[in-house]
């Protein structure tokens, strides 16, 4: 494994080097300001017919409520103009943001100096994410990689940079485990992140970590790797939202539950989601579970465990193609929170101490 990692302790890392932590501000933990992700949009031979000529069709206002639906669209997981990027970044900046988590990783069209170019235009902090996402986007040779060799290729993100870029990772994540069941390789990717986490002091956020008690699974694992579970991200836990005693349990071990479905077009305040699929889920009225959940949470104790983002990750979610863009949490979902009695301090824990505290690194561990 890569050794005589840099000391990064007491230090956030953004694409513009290392920060201190109090000048993070308002964060969303979990966004992509460039994505390239229709492969789960793909046609297969049960998609109908009449949904095949949309594949290559430009999206369009016309066709938003189709893209809503998921229809395939190829063009609606393509997230790669950096004038768009800068603009929809600026509604959150406008309303007091202070920095947003890029988590695309391997697969998905990671873009180190995009991001440092739209951190410059924005005066926004950005934070880059490494690691490997789901294993729809896995490499041809992933199969073949070792744990090892995975780990390696994390901590040189980290530590020096992505390619010949010089621009370095500050999380490890998204780290793509779909789970139902989980693979062998996203096992190693589990392990190649704890080991990673442990050489740099770096956080980990995982897209979804399993379904439902298959997390638990996912934090054994980081356990046999010695991994700190306070430098642990549980992404896309909207779906438990509802499911109290598994957000008990998986905190009690000291991770982070992170709501990052927010703002999903369709999804009123005041209604339940259908069921526990992720896809339905994020296009339903999450949200509404997920602001009745916070309290629980925070009765329960558990306030500087929680952190708040939006998963802005296809054109249909941006402002400029009817969606709610970057600035939903801001605009309407910490209003909700307010109106539901949650104080200002656990507002202020939970976009601002909790982000700080999650993304400051840590003392590097044998």
């Amino acid at each position: 494994m890569t050794t005589n990692a840099p000391n990064m302790a007491g230090k956030v890392m953004t694409v513009r080097g290392p920060i201190d932590p109090a000048d993070l501000g308002l964060t969303l933990m979990h966004e992509h300001l460039f994505i390239v992700i229709f492969k789960a949009l793909e046609p297969d031979d049960n998609t109908p017919a009449t949904d095949w000529r949309l594949w290559d069709q430009t999206l369009t206002m016309d066709k938003l409520d189709l893209a809503r639906a998921r229809k395939p669209i190829r063009d609606n997981g393509i997230l790669v103009d950096e004038r768009e990027a800068i603009d929809e970044a600026m509604e959150f900046r406008y309303r007091g943001g202070g920095t947003i988590v890029d988590v695309t990783s391997i697969g998905i069209r990671r873009d180190p100096l995009a991001l440092s170019r739209v951190s410059h235009a924005t005066g926004l902090n950005v934070v880059m994410g490494a690691g490997w996402y789901q294993k729809l986007y896995h490499p041809a040779d992933m199969d073949q990689k070792t744990v090892e060799e995975m780990t390696d290729e994390i901590v040189r993100d980290v530590t020096l940079g992505v390619g010949d870029t010089g621009i370095r990772s500050g999380i490890i994540g998204e780290v793509g485990i779909e789970g139902n069941p989980i693979t062998e390789n996203e096992v190693k990717s589990i392990r190649a992140s704890g080991r990673a986490s442990r050489a740099t002091g770096a956080p980990i956020s995982f897209h979804r970590g399993g379904v439902g008690r298959e997390k638990l699974t996912v934090i054994g694992i980081l356990g046999e790797e010695g991994t700190d579970m306070s430098r642990v991200i549980f992404g896309h836990s909207d779906p438990i939202a509802s499911d109290l005693d598994l957000m008990l349990e998986l905190l009690d071990h000291g991770v982070y539950i992170q709501f990052d479905l927010l703002g999903r077009v369709g999804a009123p305040l005041r209604y339940a989601p259908d069921d526990d699929d992720l896809q339905s889920f994020s296009t339903s009225a999450g949200a509404a579970a997920v602001a009745d959940a916070i309290p629980r949470l925070i009765e329960a104790g558990h306030a500087d465990r929680i952190l708040l983002s939006q998963d802005v990750c296809n054109k249909n979610h941006l402002k400029r193609y009817g969606g709610t863009g970057y600035s939903f949490i801001v605009e309407r979902f910490l209003p909700e929170l307010r109106s539901r009695g949650v104080a200002e301090e656990h507002i202020e824990m939970m976009m601002v101490e909790n982000p700080q505290r999650i993304l400051t690194f840590v003392e590097p561990q044998s």
